[in-house]
This record gives structure tokens, sequence and C-alpha cells, in this order.
């Protein structure tokens, strides 16, 4: 019935017809591969990527995926307005390398642009990877944009609560990170929804530090695990099986 609902909220929410044949992430987000990608429109009610990735094709993701994003979007918007949810990269259609990524391999992986706001304080549009100081200020490219602290934690805490699917990692940088669980602390937030935070937020250490966009990735459904798909890196205590 999850599968079949999941389905149902995919065709209302972002207008595609439902297959037949489900999408399913196979092996590592690192080295595996995705069948049956599916395909994120460039634009809609409640998503966009930030550039044209009709010539790229890296608008593909697991169906888990799709429907968390779209969720997440709409929580957002509900809860404290402003744009919409801006997407980097998802995945290729049958998944593997992606050309300027690591991972991204398996559908399980997107980066999004962080919500930004002008020197008023209005929300605007995302217009690249720009890199944020810990003032919360660009550092380069287009001047004038902050770093959204509301609008930002509402993504990153519906994320964190979502259980199909489960989110392993939120990669951002640390300072990024020490400013919406500060305002979050401020604002009276949940301590299970701290807790989690403190675990899933990451600075990598391999890579460089994510102060222009989230890198989200979720774990295998349980679907995709018994045709091959593998999860590297901790099992959260909170999630379900």
């Amino acid at each position: 019935m999850r599968l079949f609902a999941l389905g149902v909220f995919i065709v209302i929410v972002l207008g595609s017809s439902f297959a037949s044949a489900r999408s399913i992430s196979v092996g590592t987000a690192q080295t595996g591969k995705l069948i049956n990608g599916f395909e994120l429109p460039e634009s809609n009610a409640w998503i966009n990527f930030y550039r044209k990735v009709s010539h790229r094709g890296s608008n593909y993701a697991t169906l888990e995926m799709a429907a968390l994003l779209t969720r997440a979007s709409r929580v957002v918007h509900k809860a404290v307005g402003g744009t919409l949810l801006t997407i980097g990269d998802c995945s290729d259609h049958d998944g593997g390398d992606l050309r300027g990524h690591n991972s991204h391999n398996s559908g399980r992986d997107v980066d999004i642009l962080f919500y930004v706001k002008n020197k008023r304080g209005k929300s605007i549009k995302a217009t690249g990877f720009h890199k944020f100081d810990k003032s919360g200020w660009t550092r380069r490219g287009k001047k004038g944009q902050q770093f959204d602290v509301s609008r930002n934690w509402w993504l990153v805490r519906t994320l964190l609560i979502s259980d199909a699917p489960s989110v392993q990692y939120i990669f951002v940088a640390d300072h990024l990170k020490k400013m919406m669980l500060s305002y979050a602390k401020k604002h009276g937030e949940a301590k299970e929804i701290m807790r989690r935070a403190r675990s899933i937020l990451v600075q990598p250490r391999d890579a460089l530090p994510h102060d222009d966009h989230f890198h989200v990735r979720i774990y295998c459904s349980d679907e995709d695990r018994i045709n091959g798909c593998l999860d590297t890196g901790p099992l959260w205590s909170w999630v379900k099986r």
C-alpha cells in the first residue's frame, strides 16, 4: 500500500504517469546504477532546476526521492512562504558516473541550492552555487545574497522527520549547520529533531565543505534493498527497516 500511495502522490503533484515498472536503485551511491529513473520536471509549481538539464540529463531520481523533494518544498512554502526549491543535479536516467560528482550514481543523491534572501530580506530565487561565509553572506558571485536561515531550517527539519524515505546525510558546511541549529534552538525546536540534525548535518572530510549547497542522500528503500541497493555508512537509531 505504501508504494501505491507514493505512486499516486507523484501523479498528483508532479503531473506524470505512474509507470508499472517502478524505479530501482542498485548498488551504492558511489558505484551503483538507476533503473527506470523517475524524471523530475525542469520546473513546476514546487521545484525547479537552476539550469536547463535537458542537455545534461541529470534530473532523474528514485520515486522516493522525487516525492520527498516535492513534499519538502510544499512544507517550506506553507510554513514560511518564499521561492521554489531549486535543485542542482540528481542522477542520470540510468545512473552511473555523473560528470562533476563522486556519487549521484543510483538516484539517491541530490544537490539542493540554499534558500536565499536579498539585502531587503526578501526571498529570491537561487541563481547558482554561491559560497556563503560565517556571516551568512555570499563570498563571491552575485552580490547581496544572504543565507535564508528560517527557510533552510524548515527544509532540513522536513527532511529529518521523513520516514519513507529516510535521510542518511545532509552535507553542509559546519558554520551553516551551526547557524541553523542556533536558529532552531532559539525557536524551541523539538529535542528529537535537534538530535537528528546534529548527526545528519555533516561537513564532509573528503570533499569540498558544501558552503554553496546541500547534498542530500537517502537510504535504500525496503524494495530496493531486495534488488541489490546497498547503504554504506551509519544506520541511525531512529531509521525504521
